[in-house]
């Protein structure tokens, strides 16, 4: 029984930083702000010479693309020159596809993480003593364990994001289709590589900032709680 105990605990914890990291990238993915920020900084109309508007709508497909609202993420567009053309290859069709299975992959995890920490704090913590001190501590253990694993992915980020990123490449996918050419694949020319790193870096920053928030309040809740307490009872 202790054994499951301790189990069912540090799952509880190991579900933080998963459930903050997961939740990030959703709220990332679905949002068109992000999208625009990498057009308007990198001046992607200039490089693809498609106008800003169209480009908002590309932004649009995507993200109905990967809620699985069309079938496919191929739009038709018009260059500057008015010359109108599908804007993916078929491979990078495919490696939309690919991404697409990443993000549903992500929901899934993002899902149950949420669900083990909500069934563990109502059904198990109930059964053992203190039981509110507990949660507070397994958070707090939970955010602590959150902000080290974000710092050593930002530490190796800022030394050598490059080979991160194609470390990354080269475990999530089974094909050769993310190595695009940026003279002729405009999903590279969208999305290029620095942008990247800006939203790993913002949304390291974010996940930082909810963990703080988290731990902050579940250390201080219990400090909280005992003088609100001694105050009654006085």
């Amino acid at each position: 029984m202790k054994i499951v105990r301790v189990a069912a605990r540090w799952l509880f914890i190991i579900c933080f930083p998963l459930l903050l990291l997961t939740s990030t990238v959703r709220l990332a993915a679905s949002s068109i702000h992000v999208y625009e920020y990498a057009f308007d900084k990198y001046g992607i109309s200039e490089v693809t010479k498609i106008e800003r508007a169209q480009l908002s709508e590309v932004a649009r497909r995507l993200i109905d693309y990967f809620h699985s609202e069309v079938e496919t993420p191929q739009i038709k567009v018009v260059n500057k020159y008015g010359e109108e053309f599908e804007l993916f290859h078929d491979y990078e069709l495919v490696h939309l596809r690919d991404v697409k299975g990443l993000f549903q992959l992500d929901h899934r995890i993002q899902v149950a993480s949420l669900a083990y920490i909500v069934i563990y704090s109502l059904l198990f913590l109930p059964w053992t003593k203190g039981r509110w001190q507990n949660l507070a501590k397994q958070i707090t253990w939970g955010s602590a364990l959150t902000l080290a694993l974000i710092a050593m992915l930002g530490i190796a980020s800022i030394f050598n994001f490059e080979q991160l990123f194609v470390q990354f490449h080269l475990i999530s996918f089974s094909n050769p289709y993310w190595m695009l050419d940026p003279s002729k694949d405009y999903l590279i020319m969208l999305f290029p590589e620095g942008f990247w790193q800006d939203i790993a870096f913002l949304g390291g920053g974010a996940i930082v900032a909810e963990a703080l928030v988290l731990g902050g309040i579940a250390w201080g809740g219990p400090f909280i709680y005992k003088r609100h307490h001694r105050q009654v009872g006085l």
